[in-house]
């Protein structure tokens, strides 16, 4: 965290309001009747720019609605996160396989390094 002049904690980025679904629905109809442009609901509702009422837009013209995408992955995407942890016991012979040598991998790879590192350290001293 950073102090600002006042010595109170700021945050490095920038936090966004969320809004409910209900809260989008208005945002979007405001924008759509054309009572306000993009840049001015940006500004009055603190939304990150005007991309994001596109996205919204683009959702309500195809699924008839906003949707909540919050937490997941996004249509050709690798999920995002931690995967998920392997049972050894579903496994196939070839899959037990092919995850042992990753495993062995892994650990000559840190050997590896570990070894690089000690020769670095001994050559600074």
């Amino acid at each position: 965290m950073i102090e600002d002049k006042k010595g109170e904690e700021m945050r490095k980025t920038i936090k966004h309001t969320v809004y409910t679904l209900e809260e989008k629905e208005k945002i979007l109809e405001l924008y759509m009747s054309g009572q306000k442009s993009a840049e001015q609901l940006v500004l009055e509702y603190d939304l990150c720019n005007h991309k994001r009422i596109g996205e919204w837009r683009d959702m309500k013209l195809k699924y008839g609605r906003i949707v909540d995408r919050r937490g997941l992955k996004l249509e050709g995407q690798k999920p995002r996160g931690r995967p998920k942890s392997v049972k050894i016991e579903e496994m196939s012979k070839e899959a037990l396989i092919e995850e042992l040598r990753m495993i062995e991998d892994i650990k000559k790879s840190i050997a590896y390094l570990r070894r690089k590192e000690k020769r670095i350290k001994s050559l600074n001293v």
